[in-house]
């Protein structure tokens, strides 16, 4: 009986292994498909708190940041506290937005998850996984930058020193942009 045990979790473990390795040749060609410089996907979502985000709503106007993370995630988790700072400091010039990849997740999961945290950046679950998809993520955390004219800009496993530069230098764009056009009052802020 045992060695059947052996050979029953043996074909177990083969098989999902040949599972495993197909389905990431699938997401792995999925995610070759979008360089840096290819316009990114269009998509219409709605966040957690019912607000409708159409990325084309952005193009001319804002970049946009996507942080494709799980609760379950704990790369995810340690990043948050530092996208909480970005969405605080930069969201009036760069539209922050976090995607819940939806796989092994759920909207409880999240919602607790943001209260425990005292977080508030407007988030999507993706519960069919149809946005991840379109962007090709493979792993979480994974984050996207996406420029005014809808192009990836930059893709990262991990928040870097890169991903930080270049939304400080979007952040201090928009603001030149905005003195020049007479925009901002005298503290800053848009009137």
């Amino acid at each position: 009986m045992k060695n059947f045990t052996s050979i029953k979790e043996a074909s177990l473990t083969k098989a999902i292994l040949l599972l495993f390795c197909l389905i990431t040749f699938t997401v792995s060609s999925q995610a070759s498909s979008l360089k840096i410089g290819d316009i990114a996907p269009d998509f219409t979502v709605k966040t957690l708190n019912g607000t409708i985000v159409k990325l084309s709503d952005y193009i001319d106007k804002k970049p946009v940041y996507l942080k494709f993370w799980a609760t379950w995630c704990s790369y995810c988790k340690v990043e948050m506290p530092h996208l909480q700072a970005i969405y605080d400091e930069s969201s009036d010039h760069v539209e922050v937005l976090t995607v819940n990849v939806g796989m092994n997740d759920s909207i409880s999961n999240i919602e607790r998850y943001f209260q425990k945290n005292a977080f508030n950046i407007p988030t999507i679950f993706d519960q069919k996984g149809d946005l991840t998809s379109s962007f090709g993520v493979v792993g979480t955390p994974y984050h996207v930058l996406i420029d005014k004219q809808g192009r990836i800009n930059y893709r990262t496993f991990l928040a870097t020193d890169l991903l930080d530069e270049k939304i400080a230098a979007w952040s201090q764009e928009s603001i030149k942009t905005k003195a020049n056009t007479g925009l901002l009052t005298t503290k800053g802020a848009a009137r």
